[in-house]
Order: structure tokens, then sequence, then C-alpha cells
């Protein structure tokens, strides 16, 4: 059932004023336990907690062989520990008796620990795939959302309780604030001419809803990029691992043209989006992320039946393709003018992202301590 609107508003207003109210309490008061994380091999789901991890401390643990590797490599300040067996890794966690596990994805009833703590879940994506939206979300006893639009959604759709989640923002996207990324040096580390505009498709996976844009438009994106443009091919690492027909037919395109530059399994698209002029995107949290960088975007509709309008909100920020033959004349019109949709852009990254200051993570860790401080105290 829905809430009345004067409800929702002020459950928003709490969700927000919880993270200051936990930092006057908790001022002068013992440190937390152990807080731990779980990520399996879903690589692209590192960056919605890792920045939190950077703050809080703690363990990630991983069952995934790509997830361990990356977490070596790019994050060797965060402790990261490798189990190869679902059971090795319920046994880690049982000597480890973390006071909270903090997951990007519905990992609980894998996980199924045998004592008591709090799952935190932070999400992995912001976009209106109805995944994000999960009846699921009621396993848990934290969530940390990214802003007013997931709030709004999920109150609507009675997940939510006072207790249990806080708006803290997006901390996948504190770099972007921080001003941590430069277009030249992004596109000289991928091999790319900067002085040439510089497009970025990053179409989601094929997944059982079909929400991807690579069966229609893939080839033509690739094989009709015009001479004097950049294009980056950014794929979802789902890709790679479930759908290597079309995996392979970008693999193929892609080098064909020195101008194409093919990432088939990187973890965080965020970077690379600092050396895009124009995103090129379909059903995704890609194309809300991107509003981080106030550029314009084109979206490529991929089904021949239309989408709900929750799923394609977000395709009020830049015009539609809808038919085969389209994609690069709409680009080159959206490239001529960046400023169509500036406000639709503006509106719309407003309503996603809770404060776009570069402190979410910060925000986020504020909500846990006080969420737990709550809780020991049984309050929460």
């Amino acid at each position: 059932m829905n809430q009345p609107k004067a409800k929702r508003e002020r459950r928003y207003r709490l969700g927000q004023a919880k993270i200051k109210s936990g930092r006057q309490e908790r001022r002068g008061k013992k440190e937390l336990s152990l807080i731990a994380y779980y990520v399996d091999n879903s690589i692209h789901q590192i960056p919605s907690f890792i920045y939190i991890a950077k703050v809080l401390g703690g363990p990630v643990l991983t069952d995934g062989p790509d997830a361990i590797r990356i977490l070596h490599q790019d994050f060797p300040e965060v402790r990261a520990e490798f189990y190869a067996t679902r059971a090795e890794l319920q046994r880690r966690l049982a000597e480890l008796r973390p006071e909270a596990i903090i997951q990007p994805d519905y990992s609980k009833a894998y996980l199924n620990v045998d004592f008591e703590t709090a799952h935190i879940q932070v999400f992995h994506g912001t976009s209106d795939k109805t995944y994000g939206y999960s009846g699921k979300v009621r396993d848990y006893d934290l969530l940390l959302l990214p802003g007013e639009r997931a709030y709004r959604t999920m109150a609507a759709a009675s997940l939510l309780t006072e207790e249990n989640y806080a708006i803290v923002g997006y901390p996948k996207t504190d770099r972007v604030f921080n001003g941590e990324f430069n277009r030249e040096e992004t596109l000289e580390r991928l091999g790319l001419d900067p002085a040439l505009p510089t497009v970025l498709y990053a179409p989601t996976w094929q997944d059982s809803k079909f929400n991807t844009s690579l069966p229609k438009y893939g080839a033509e994106v690739l094989s009709g990029l015009p001479e004097g443009y950049n294009l980056i091919v950014k794929l979802h690492p789902n890709t790679k691992r479930y759908d290597r027909r079309n995996y392979s037919m970008v693999e193929r395109l892609a080098g064909q043209n020195p101008r194409i530059k093919l990432l088939g399994y990187e973890y965080d698209v965020i970077p690379t989006m600092a050396g895009a002029d124009l995103l090129i995107a379909d059903i995704s949290s890609v194309s809300h992320e991107f509003l981080c960088f106030d550029r314009p975007l084109v979206f490529l509709d991929p089904r021949p039946l239309p989408f709900g309008k929750r799923k394609t909100w977000v395709w009020q920020c830049g015009p539609v393709v809808k038919r085969r033959g389209q994609v690069w004349s709409t680009v080159k019109a959206a490239l001529a003018r960046p400023e169509a949709y500036a406000e639709e852009r503006r509106r719309a990254r407003e309503e996603i992202f809770y404060k776009p200051d570069g402190h979410a993570a910060e925000r986020a860790a504020e909500a846990i301590r006080n969420f737990l401080e709550q809780r020991r105290k049984g309050q929460a």
C-alpha cells in the first residue's frame, strides 16, 4: 500500500537527520566492534562499498577470484581475504563474528550465518531496474540510500520503516565531485587522441529482461563510427561472463578500428566516464552516474515493446533512438548542442544523488556507526 505523501516526506527528513544525531551522540564513546564486507565475483559491485570500507575499516571477504585480484591490486590498504568455497567463507565469518556484514547485493541467504549480526545493504547501482527495489530488501537491517528518488520508490512500495534506512548519497561518485579526474589524462591512458570528440558506449548485459541494446544496436555503434571520433566501449562485466555471443561480436568489431577502445571486463566505469564527451546507454545505472559529469546522453531503446515509465525515467535526460540507422546522427546532434537537456539532467541528478559534495562515504560510515550504537541499546 502506498504511504501518504506527508508521511513519506517526514521519513525522508528523518533519514537525512539520523547521521547528524548519531555524530552528536557518539562523541567520546568507544570504537565499534568488527565490521566485515562481502562481495562475490561480481567485480562491478566493488566500488559500491570499497570507499566505505576505507573509512570504517574491517576485512572484505570474497569467494571471487577476480574480485580478490582487484582488491589486492587496487586497494592494498583494505584487508581482503579469499575463500574458495561457501563453507570456508562461513567458517571465517563464524570466527570473526562481525557486528555487521555490509553487502552490495542480496547475499544474506547465501551467507546464512548462524550468529547474531546486522546485515547492511549498500546496493550496487541506482538504476530503475526492478531488481533494485526487490522485496529482498526487507531482509536487511539497514539500507543506505543514494537519494530522494530511491527513497520515494522504496517508501511507496512499503519497503521502509523509520529505523531501517539512512539517506547518505552515493560513495562511488565521491571522486567525481572531489575533482579527481581529468579528461585528457584519461584518454591518453586509454591510448586515444584527446583532440577528438569521444563517445562512451556502455550497454547493460543481456539479462532475463532483455534490457541490453547490444543485439539491436551494437554492430551499428561500432561499425558506424564516423571519422574524427573516438569510441570507448565499456561492457558490463556480466557480458563477458554470460553472453559470449555479443561479447565476441563487440571484440571482433572493436579490433578493426584503432579509434575504438574496448573495455570488456573492467570493474569501475567512473574513471572512464571522465574521458567521454557523451554517453550512449540503455537501461543501466551507468546513465545515472554519468549525470555527475553533466555531459550529453543518448539512449538506445532495445525492445520492440515499450518499457514501463519508471524503468525509463532517466530517458528524459537525452534523445532516445528507437530505430536502427539513427544512432550516429543522434549522437552528432547531441554533441553539437550539449546544453540541450541540461535542466533535465540537473533535476535528475539532484533527485538521484543526495548532497553531491564528495562526502557520501563519510556519511555512510556515520550512518552505520549510529545504527549499530542504537542496535546495541535495543532501539533498532
